[in-house]
């Protein structure tokens, strides 16, 4: 551990490897999306930073595996605090990278304190006594796997980092992060702060460009990737891995559901729905991405929800009030601006929105596209922008039936005063996580998954923490196998 608390400095960045700063001769920045002005620069890492940061990897392993449990979430505390005592700058910092209105900004904060917070009281999985007789003890215990590489997404860049971070570390692996080069700050600055606290090379970050991945999942001295993205990247990362046959874990797209049944008042609901749908402008991949409404209360919780949407301040992250900031990046704000044209050249009727950006950022004016088709691209895929389907439904049987059409199955939301009446609906979607009468925000304290095409395995909770563990049974037979005493 570093004998030194140096300075952060907020406008700086680096990679850090084996506990220390490194630039590279090459940079990137990111870009503010609220009015696409350049952020500071960001060294992109090499193939011989990654050689070298896996090897202080493995090194560090070798003692770290070896800490005590209680000794690992000591220092998640001290990690919490040292990161809440920035919450200032990191929250200025989010607001730039990400387009997050202030508010959104501290609140990725406080979650990522959150996660270290639950895993510094969390009980380790110990080991487990299967039987034990006079014949036998069989056990069975869970030890580290070694080296993990976190290749994190761009939408909630701490706090998604943190959900990998945090487990790999408190279970005795080393983790090396991979920031998204949309937003690498934050990732970055956190794991500079830690270095005053943990032993060079058991956590370390790279920031690079699009080959640093691919290396990554293909290095072999790396025993696990956990990453966070698209269902098409995750392929490629599983593909890559397979190589090596590393552990992985993928949270990948969605395209949830959120039901409104006949019986809830809808302007208690409405709200509710409308932040499940827009929150962070859409940019969740747990978000209400199709909206089915009974068609009892349909014009009604309509009028409700365009009423909740319209009295949002839309626009640039760092002017007051703002709910709703830009889309993050160009590239996804062009996907988004996609769907956005397919409605209008189809004919579909938006009953709210339509517009596009403005000449200094990527803001999208949230819309909504009121009963198109089934087979529509706007219900058909995710847009991973401000833009939802809403569509009515009579009878649960086809309702479920268009539900559960869909080769994704990461979230869904289910609003009804009937609790019974609920749940059974919600045991009906084909997804990982469901959640009933709130919008949806994923716990540090249970596991999070994907059904079909949005994940492979799944972290967060108890449960989460195996997925950075190796299971290992202990057969003790009691036999005695010892020498003969000697006469």
């Amino acid at each position: 551990m570093s004998d030194k608390a140096a300075t952060l400095d907020f406008e700086k960045f680096h990679n850090t490897i084996a506990g220390k700063p490194r630039d590279s001769p090459k940079v990137h920045n990111g870009v503010n999306p609220s009015d696409k002005t350049k952020l500071w620069d960001v060294p992109i890492a090499t193939e011989h930073d990654l050689d070298d940061a896996v090897k202080s990897a493995q090194e560090a392993f070798k003692r770290w595996s070896k800490t005590a449990w209680k000794e690992r979430q000591s220092l998640l505390l001290r990690l919490r605090e040292e990161l809440l005592s920035h919450r200032v700058e990191m929250a200025q910092m989010i607001l730039k990278e990400c387009g997050k209105p202030i508010q959104f900004a501290q609140g990725e904060i406080d979650g990522a304190a959150g996660i270290l917070q639950y895993h510094a009281t969390v009980p380790s999985p110990g080991e487990q006594t299967i039987q034990d007789d006079a014949d036998l003890k069989l056990s069975l215990r869970y030890v580290p796997l070694g080296v993990v590489g976190a290749i994190c997404p761009w939408n909630f860049p701490l706090i998604l980092s943190m959900q990998k971070i945090v487990p790999g570390l408190l279970t005795g692996n080393t983790v090396i992060v991979k920031p998204s080069p949309f937003t690498p700050y934050s990732a970055l600055k956190f794991v500079e702060m830690a270095q005053k606290y943990l032993p060079p090379g058991v956590l370390q970050a790279l920031n690079g460009d699009d080959r640093l991945g691919p290396m990554m999942t293909e290095h072999p001295g790396i025993e696990k990737i956990s990453f966070t993205g698209s269902i098409a990247t995750g392929k490629r990362v599983m593909m890559s891995a397979a190589k090596t046959l590393k552990r992985v874990t993928l949270e990948l797209g969605g395209n949830s559901a959120c039901i409104v049944c006949p019986d809830v008042d809808v302007n208690k609901v409405a709200p509710l729905v409308a932040l499940g749908a827009f929150f962070n402008s859409g940019q969740l991949c747990v978000a209400s991405k199709r909206l089915y409404v009974h068609t009892d209360i349909y014009k009604e919780f309509q009028e409700a929800i365009l009423n909740v949407v319209k009295s949002w301040k839309v626009g640039p992250a760092g002017e007051p009030g703002m709910m709703l900031g830009p889309v993050q990046n160009e590239m996804q704000y062009n996907i988004v601006k996609g769907f956005f044209e397919d409605c209008a050249v189809n004919g579909y009727q938006f009953v709210l929105g339509g517009e596009v950006g403005d000449a200094g950022g990527f803001s999208v004016q949230p819309a909504i596209i009121d009963n198109p088709p089934h087979s529509s691209r706007i219900v058909a895929e995710e847009p991973f922008g401000p833009i939802v389907p809403m569509m009515p439904w009579t009878t649960e049987e086809e309702l479920l039936t268009r539900v559960n059409d869909t080769r994704t199955g990461l979230g869904g939301a289910v609003y009804c005063a009937d609790h019974e009446r609920a749940v059974n609906i919600a045991k009906q979607i084909e997804a990982g996580t469901i959640w009933i009468n709130n919008f949806e925000r994923p716990l540090a304290n249970t596991f999070f998954s994907g059904h079909k095409e949005s994940g492979i395995g799944g972290e967060s909770g108890e449960q989460g923490l195996l997925a950075y563990m190796n299971a290992q049974a202990i057969h003790l037979y009691k036999g005695d196998v010892g020498k003969a005493p000697k006469l």
